[in-house]
């Protein structure tokens, strides 16, 4: 009995020991906001101060105001060329959505879609425009369109990439299988969740980077290092957290309401919305387009940036959209 007990004592301490050596390798404190501030904030930044949040957003270009939402884990950086692309025929502005980026976390602790459409509109406000075009990816798609349902005539078009919102019950085996552990297996696991805020592995970057872009040659040290400063920004891993406990409705069922033009872009080897979701924002929404990439995953408009630029662009100015079945 006392070789069973010396036996189990040894691997908890074997246990303990792993644990407290993987913390002293992984453990990262926040990076400071004025740390990063001075690496990524630009010339075209700015901070405004809304409903408590110090929203970080780029402006650029001149004419026809577009708003840019990116997805989970991102940051407006994502839509760096589509902003030099537009430049000569739009103004665009992205933002660092609240528990993102240079943003940072807000005093509220208020990181839902929900939260976020209704922010942007005073955003929208604030920034003094009557009307506007919208356009996200991943979780920003499913804002954009939320915002559109908020003031549906206030929107003159609508871009959705990757977007997340339409729900699949029986999604691909392909897409389960690929997804066996990702950063949202940790994020939902009850105890390596809590860790996520102190222990954040760089390779967790690398890894999920090259789960959401299809051709792996495009990630870079640069990127990846971005990805991972902008997460460790002070107060954005908390936020994370908190943002995934905070699921509110995707209120799909209401896009057959939105009668202004659509288009639907996606990069057809998504592992983490896969394409049959594009089919159904397609089937549902009664004035939209799609355009399917074979040549890139989740985050198009960053994997392929000139050619999904150059499709959005001619989208938006086309002044009419051909209805469904003519």
């Amino acid at each position: 009995m006392k070789k069973i007990f010396k036996i189990i004592g040894f691997v908890l301490l074997s246990i303990v020991s792993l644990f407290l050596i993987l913390l002293l390798i992984f453990y990262k404190s926040d990076i400071p906001a004025d740390t990063n501030h001075k690496k990524y904030f630009t010339a075209e930044s700015q901070y405004i101060e809304i409903d408590g949040n110090k929203l970080h957003i780029r402006k650029v270009g001149k004419g026809f105001p577009v708003l840019l939402l990116h997805g989970s884990f991102s940051s407006l950086h994502t839509w760096e060329v589509w902003q030099k692309e537009f430049a000569q025929d739009f103004t665009t502005i992205s933002v660092d959505l609240a528990g993102h980026g240079l943003t940072g976390p807000n005093h509220q602790e208020k990181y839902d879609t929900d939260y976020y459409a209704d922010l942007l509109w005073k955003l929208v406000q604030e920034l003094d425009y009557d009307s506007i075009a919208l356009a996200g990816n991943s979780m920003g798609g499913q804002v954009a369109y939320k915002m559109t349902l908020l003031n549906p005539t206030m929107v003159n078009k609508l871009i959705l990439l990757n977007s997340s919102g339409a729900r699949i019950a029986n999604d691909t085996a392909k897409f389960k299988d690929q997804n066996r552990f990702s950063v949202f297996s940790l994020i939902n696991h009850p105890v390596f969740s809590k860790l996520m805020t102190s222990i954040t592995p760089k390779f967790l970057f690398r890894m999920s980077l090259e789960q959401v872009y299809y051709d792996k040659s495009k990630i870079t040290d640069e990127k990846i290092q971005m990805y991972y400063d902008l997460m460790l920004h002070e107060g954005n891993r908390k936020a994370t957290l908190k943002r995934f406990s905070q699921r509110v409705p995707s209120e799909f069922e209401k896009l057959s309401q939105i009668q202004i033009p659509t288009l639907i872009l996606w990069g057809e080897h998504d592992s983490w919305i896969p394409v049959e979701h594009a089919y159904r924002f397609d089937s549902i929404l009664p004035k939209s387009e799609l355009k399917i990439y074979k040549n890139a995953g989740h985050v198009p408009m960053e994997e392929i940036p000139l050619e999904t630029a150059k499709d959005a662009l001619e989208f938006l100015k086309s002044s009419l959209l051909n209805p469904k079945g003519t």
